[in-house]
């Protein structure tokens, strides 16, 4: 069953792999370009155990039944080929449940001008870039490839120009990038984010990603590299550019120290893309027989991003001022786009204009326009 799932998933251009167990029986779902499908249902049996096998793959002790676990797996597929994954195991009332990450290894999404991004919002991420300090901050919901994102402004710093020293502290290592460093946190053995920072900066690295903003002292710790020669790159889980800035100040950050050290915020969403090989619309169901979408309908996915940069611009002046006046997160958002900063369902219209996505899609992601 695991051998199974592991090259159908690959096969079918998975990024996710869930096995769930139920009353009597396993569910298999695979996430495809962002949505979930079910795969197949297995009896359970009392001989066998698929997420126990999993763990063993993944050297992960089964003694430790009761609580979640994480740890990285590597499959091979009966060729020479090594297919690295992450394993996540959760209890639930019918035994454990896992989810297996497959990491991505498309050296396309390695380069900045690879991603799909539009030109506007692709030369301000250069610019970005290319700065010597600041902090640049990605967000968007899980799944939306802020990391994706992350990497590849890595790889852009790391192979252009004058060459920079580029240190990660993540958790976890979602691909490795052989022109970067990259640590792993490990909080058992004394790698937690507070040592790791302290440790970096004596490191002599110019350039600096933590992986995922998820609390004051994370946020803290940033924006005060940032502050101190540091070009800092972070993801955040917030919906929009004023959603972002005010999880900021929620996290006490000072707004004059946020705008000292912000240098950008790049929100993104990922949309499926309509497949070549069906025939429109891309709103009704594919050809079951299509060997690209497997009846899908959408065939890859295609970004949308706004790209807000704090380094003068009038965009950036009036948006602080507004932050700086209590406004909310809607209303931050309204007063950037009547600065020119694209909406994400302005975009996502012009795609659908095209006929590269459709109008559910669209909603899935987006949903109403407010």
């Amino acid at each position: 069953m695991v051998n199974d799932c592991l090259a159908a998933a690959l096969q079918r251009g998975a990024s996710d792999i869930h096995i769930q167990p139920r009353s009597g029986r396993w569910e298999v779902a695979f996430r495809i370009n962002g949505v979930l499908h079910p795969y197949e249902t297995f009896e359970t049996s009392d001989h066998s155990d698929p997420v126990s096998r999993l763990m063993a793959l993944a050297a992960l002790p089964s003694y430790r039944a009761g609580v979640p676990q994480e740890g990285p797996l590597r499959w091979h597929d009966g060729t020479d080929q090594v297919h690295e994954m992450r394993l996540g195991v959760f209890p639930t009332v019918h035994g454990n449940r896992a989810v297996i990450r497959i990491m991505g290894d498309c050296q396309s999404l390695r380069r900045i001008d690879g991603l799909g991004f539009e030109a506007a919002a692709l030369e301000r991420l250069q610019t970005v870039c290319q700065a010597r300090d600041g902090w640049l901050l990605v967000a968007g919901p899980a799944g939306s490839g802020k990391t994706t994102t992350l990497y590849a402004c890595l790889s852009y710093i790391a192979e252009t120009g004058f060459r920079r020293s580029v240190l990660t502290i993540e958790d976890p290592i979602e691909s490795v990038i052989d022109s970067i460093s990259q640590s792993q946190l490990q909080p058992s053995s004394g790698m937690t984010l507070a040592s790791a920072m302290r440790a970096a900066v004596r490191q002599d690295a110019e350039v600096l990603l933590v992986s995922e903003i998820r609390d004051v002292d994370t946020a803290e710790a940033v924006l005060a590299a940032s502050m101190t020669g540091h070009l800092c790159f972070s993801s955040i889980h917030a919906g929009s550019i004023g959603a972002t800035l005010r999880r900021l100040v929620q996290m006490k950050l000072p707004i004059y120290a946020i705008q000292s050290g912000l240098r950008g915020i790049l929100c993104q969403r990922l949309l499926r893309e309509t497949c070549p090989e069906c025939p429109p619309p891309a709103d009704s169901p594919g050809n079951t027989d299509c060997p690209r979408c497997h009846g899908t309908g959408y065939q890859g996915r295609v970004p949308i991003a706004q790209m807000l940069c704090f380094d003068g611009s009038a965009a950036g002046q009036v948006v602080f001022d507004a932050l700086a006046g209590g406004r909310s997160a809607m209303e931050i958002d309204a007063i950037a786009a009547g600065a020119g900063i694209d909406s994400l369902h302005d975009q996502a219209a012009r795609l659908v204009d095209e006929g590269r996505t459709g109008m559910n899609e669209v909603f899935r992601v987006l949903g109403r326009r407010r």
